[in-house]
């Protein structure tokens, strides 16, 4: 059922919407995190009839979520722990879905990579920033002021933008900063065409830009994440990128797991150190 707790699949999700359909079930796992127990323990907790709670221990031992030991208590089983976790999870994705339902309703989440998805909670506390018809340009001035004095960046690029590129380069050349991109060979040889491409080429010959490109547009995504914050903008239903609207996390607890996130999904990416010039 649950073997990693990062193997997000929609098996793993069948199997949260099971435990979520049973109150009684989901409670004997949300208790026996906390220590183990047996059956007048879970009756007393719980206040249900002991049958009923007899028939859940039976259903999740027969899932390997829980296991009874030699004092005839119950405790979790290592999938029971993936399992309690990967529901932690789902709540706290659900609860972030819910402060942020127009943004997300009206953005494309189903092509955005799994390693993204699956972190979603991780925006519950972001600011979502707006531009508006006094200042239509506001997420571009807010994506030039995070990234102005950072050394390191770590960007998914599934757009060619002249003045995204332009504030990239001049990060990199103002910090003596270091890049990671992740983009298509699309938008890769666009910015070879461009007016940046002889920087370009400097600051990759300087070891100061590491490229990882694959061959098709898959990356729907626009993620930028520095050492105190991390940045995502995306595309509307129909495919258009949206230019006015960008999320800005800045929760410290979450800046190393932003890392995590854009490492495991450039282990999914062509990696490609050649010259592509």
């Amino acid at each position: 059922m649950f073997n990693n707790i990062h193997d997000f699949t929609s098996q793993s999700y069948d199997s949260i919407k099971y435990i979520l359909n049973s109150e009684i079930r989901l409670n004997i796992l949300l208790e026996l995190t906390q220590k183990p127990l047996n059956v007048e323990d879970l009756q007393k907790i719980l206040k249900k009839q002991e049958t009923n709670i007899l028939r859940s221990l039976r259903e999740l031992e027969e899932l390997n979520l829980i296991e009874k030991n030699n004092n005839k208590k119950y405790s979790l089983t290592s999938s029971g722990y993936l399992a309690c976790r990967n529901l932690e999870v789902f709540i706290e994705n659900w609860m972030v879905s819910d402060k942020f339902n127009k943004y997300w309703n009206t953005h494309a989440l189903n092509s955005t990579p799994i390693q993204f998805s699956r972190y979603l909670y991780l925006w519950k506390d972001a600011k979502l920033i707006n531009a508006d018809s006094i200042n239509y340009a506001k997420t571009l001035e807010i994506f030039k002021e995070k990234i102005s004095n950072q050394k390191n960046l770590k960007i998914i690029l599934p757009i060619f933008s002249k003045y995204h590129i332009e504030a990239i380069i001049n990060s990199l050349e103002n910090n003596d900063g270091y890049l990671k991109l992740i983009t298509s060979k699309n938008i890769y040889d666009k910015i070879l065409e461009s007016e940046f491409s002889d920087k370009f080429k400097k600051l990759r010959e300087n070891d100061q830009i590491k490229t990882y490109i694959t061959d098709d547009d898959i990356h729907q995504i626009f993620y930028t994440i520095v050492d105190d914050c991390a940045l995502l903008t995306l595309f509307y239903n129909d495919g258009i990128y949206d230019d006015s609207s960008i999320l800005v996390d800045e929760k410290k607890e979450n800046a190393l797991i932003h890392k995590i996130i854009f490492d495991d999904y450039e282990k999914t990416c062509k990696k490609n150190e050649e010259n592509h010039d």
